[in-house]
Protein backbone atom coordinates (compact mmCIF):
# COMPACT_ATOMS: atom_id res chain seq x y z
CA UNK A 1 0.00 0.00 0.00
CA UNK A 2 2.98 2.07 1.17
CA UNK A 3 4.83 1.21 -2.38
CA UNK A 4 1.41 2.54 -4.44
CA UNK A 5 0.89 5.51 -2.39
CA UNK A 6 4.92 6.47 -3.00
CA UNK A 7 4.42 5.86 -7.14
CA UNK A 8 0.45 7.91 -7.49
CA UNK A 9 2.56 10.83 -5.62
CA UNK A 10 5.51 10.42 -8.24
CA UNK A 11 3.11 10.23 -10.79
CA UNK A 12 1.26 13.44 -9.67
CA UNK A 13 4.46 15.27 -9.14
CA UNK A 14 5.83 13.81 -12.68
CA UNK A 15 2.56 15.17 -14.59
CA UNK A 16 2.67 18.41 -12.96
CA UNK A 17 5.81 19.05 -13.77
CA UNK A 18 5.08 17.73 -17.61
CA UNK A 19 2.34 20.22 -17.80
CA UNK A 20 4.21 23.27 -16.85
CA UNK A 21 7.13 22.39 -19.44
CA UNK A 22 4.03 21.91 -22.21
CA UNK A 23 1.99 25.23 -22.86
CA UNK A 24 -1.58 25.28 -22.94
CA UNK A 25 -1.97 21.75 -21.94
CA UNK A 26 -2.97 22.27 -18.58
CA UNK A 27 -5.58 26.04 -18.41
CA UNK A 28 -4.67 27.90 -14.97
CA UNK A 29 -6.98 28.64 -12.27
CA UNK A 30 -9.68 31.05 -13.42
CA UNK A 31 -11.16 34.11 -11.54
CA UNK A 32 -15.05 34.25 -11.15
CA UNK A 33 -16.58 35.73 -14.51
CA UNK A 34 -20.15 37.85 -13.71
CA UNK A 35 -23.32 37.14 -15.77
CA UNK A 36 -22.94 40.41 -17.46
CA UNK A 37 -19.41 39.64 -18.57
CA UNK A 38 -20.35 36.43 -19.56
CA UNK A 39 -22.42 38.30 -22.07
CA UNK A 40 -20.51 40.89 -23.05
CA UNK A 41 -17.91 38.76 -23.90
CA UNK A 42 -20.44 35.80 -25.85
CA UNK A 43 -22.38 35.77 -29.20
CA UNK A 44 -24.41 33.67 -28.46
CA UNK A 45 -26.45 32.15 -25.13
CA UNK A 46 -28.34 29.16 -25.42
CA UNK A 47 -30.35 26.46 -23.48
CA UNK A 48 -30.76 23.29 -25.02
CA UNK A 49 -30.10 19.65 -24.70
CA UNK A 50 -26.72 17.36 -25.44
CA UNK A 51 -27.48 15.55 -28.14
CA UNK A 52 -24.24 14.25 -29.24
CA UNK A 53 -20.39 14.33 -28.20
CA UNK A 54 -17.77 13.16 -30.61
CA UNK A 55 -14.00 13.41 -29.59
CA UNK A 56 -11.46 13.83 -32.33
CA UNK A 57 -8.15 15.14 -33.15
CA UNK A 58 -7.79 18.64 -34.20
CA UNK A 59 -5.90 19.55 -37.72
CA UNK A 60 -2.81 19.60 -35.95
CA UNK A 61 -3.17 16.05 -34.56
CA UNK A 62 -1.71 16.92 -31.60
CA UNK A 63 -4.62 18.25 -29.63
CA UNK A 64 -7.91 16.22 -28.71
CA UNK A 65 -11.03 17.92 -29.04
CA UNK A 66 -14.87 17.28 -28.20
CA UNK A 67 -17.47 18.07 -30.50
CA UNK A 68 -20.52 19.16 -28.43
CA UNK A 69 -24.30 19.24 -30.52
CA UNK A 70 -26.89 20.99 -28.58
CA UNK A 71 -30.39 20.79 -29.38
CA UNK A 72 -31.07 24.47 -28.77
CA UNK A 73 -34.41 25.41 -27.54
CA UNK A 74 -34.12 28.86 -27.18
CA UNK A 75 -31.85 31.27 -27.73
CA UNK A 76 -31.08 34.19 -25.18
CA UNK A 77 -28.71 35.95 -27.07
CA UNK A 78 -27.97 36.08 -30.84
CA UNK A 79 -29.73 33.56 -32.88
CA UNK A 80 -29.19 30.74 -35.28
CA UNK A 81 -30.43 27.24 -36.25
CA UNK A 82 -31.93 24.18 -33.93
CA UNK A 83 -29.37 22.41 -33.53
CA UNK A 84 -25.73 24.61 -32.33
CA UNK A 85 -21.72 22.65 -32.47
CA UNK A 86 -20.11 23.73 -29.90
CA UNK A 87 -15.89 22.79 -29.12
CA UNK A 88 -14.50 21.93 -26.11
CA UNK A 89 -10.83 21.05 -25.55
CA UNK A 90 -9.60 16.91 -24.55
CA UNK A 91 -11.52 14.04 -25.09
CA UNK A 92 -10.79 10.59 -25.38
CA UNK A 93 -9.29 9.04 -28.53
CA UNK A 94 -8.74 5.51 -29.39
CA UNK A 95 -7.04 5.28 -25.72
CA UNK A 96 -5.42 8.08 -25.51
CA UNK A 97 -7.39 10.97 -23.38
CA UNK A 98 -6.28 14.37 -22.86
CA UNK A 99 -7.98 16.57 -19.62
CA UNK A 100 -8.29 19.93 -19.18
CA UNK A 101 -8.78 21.56 -16.17
CA UNK A 102 -11.60 24.42 -15.62
CA UNK A 103 -12.76 23.57 -18.87
CA UNK A 104 -16.57 22.27 -18.94
CA UNK A 105 -17.60 18.42 -19.05
CA UNK A 106 -20.71 17.93 -20.52
CA UNK A 107 -23.11 14.60 -20.65
CA UNK A 108 -25.47 13.18 -22.87
CA UNK A 109 -28.59 14.42 -22.78
CA UNK A 110 -27.77 17.12 -20.31
CA UNK A 111 -29.88 20.31 -19.68
CA UNK A 112 -27.64 23.27 -20.00
CA UNK A 113 -27.68 26.93 -20.60
CA UNK A 114 -23.93 27.56 -22.54
CA UNK A 115 -22.58 30.85 -23.36
CA UNK A 116 -20.50 30.67 -26.39
CA UNK A 117 -18.04 32.97 -29.07
CA UNK A 118 -16.22 31.88 -32.01
CA UNK A 119 -12.60 31.06 -32.30
CA UNK A 120 -10.49 32.44 -35.30
CA UNK A 121 -11.83 29.70 -37.42
CA UNK A 122 -15.43 30.50 -36.96
CA UNK A 123 -16.11 27.36 -34.06
CA UNK A 124 -18.20 27.97 -31.10
CA UNK A 125 -16.15 28.12 -27.90
CA UNK A 126 -17.44 27.77 -24.40
CA UNK A 127 -16.76 31.65 -22.45
CA UNK A 128 -15.30 31.44 -19.79
CA UNK A 129 -14.66 27.86 -19.60
CA UNK A 130 -16.51 26.16 -16.46
CA UNK A 131 -18.01 29.70 -16.09
CA UNK A 132 -19.38 28.94 -19.49
CA UNK A 133 -21.77 26.21 -18.61
CA UNK A 134 -24.66 26.25 -16.90
CA UNK A 135 -26.54 22.54 -16.23
CA UNK A 136 -30.12 22.50 -15.85
CA UNK A 137 -31.75 20.43 -13.16
CA UNK A 138 -34.72 20.18 -10.79
CA UNK A 139 -34.72 20.91 -7.87
CA UNK A 140 -35.80 17.99 -5.39
CA UNK A 141 -37.10 19.72 -2.97
CA UNK A 142 -39.41 22.12 -5.12
CA UNK A 143 -39.62 20.50 -8.45
CA UNK A 144 -38.63 23.40 -10.39
CA UNK A 145 -35.87 23.43 -12.87
CA UNK A 146 -32.31 25.83 -11.48
CA UNK A 147 -28.96 26.14 -12.71
CA UNK A 148 -25.61 26.35 -10.51
CA UNK A 149 -27.31 24.65 -6.55
CA UNK A 150 -30.55 26.40 -6.37
CA UNK A 151 -30.84 29.02 -8.62
CA UNK A 152 -34.21 29.27 -10.53
CA UNK A 153 -33.82 28.93 -14.29
CA UNK A 154 -36.48 31.69 -14.86
CA UNK A 155 -35.00 34.32 -12.55
CA UNK A 156 -31.16 33.19 -14.39
CA UNK A 157 -32.92 33.70 -17.84
CA UNK A 158 -34.09 36.86 -16.65
CA UNK A 159 -30.61 38.49 -15.23
CA UNK A 160 -29.12 37.25 -19.00
CA UNK A 161 -31.94 39.22 -20.80
CA UNK A 162 -31.51 42.20 -18.82
CA UNK A 163 -27.65 42.36 -19.58
CA UNK A 164 -28.04 41.69 -23.38
CA UNK A 165 -30.62 44.87 -23.20
CA UNK A 166 -28.26 47.00 -21.44
CA UNK A 167 -25.58 46.18 -23.98
CA UNK A 168 -28.66 47.63 -26.63
CA UNK A 169 -28.71 50.85 -24.55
Amino acid sequence: MKHHLHLLRSVLVAGAFLSALVPGRVQSQSKHVSTDELVQKSEVVARGKVREMRSEWDETGSRIRTRVSLSVDEYLKGGGAGTMEVFVPGGEVDGVGELYTHMPRFKQDEDVVVFAEKDKKGRYRITGGNEGKFAVKDNEKTGKRVVSGDRPLDEFKEEIKKSVQALKN
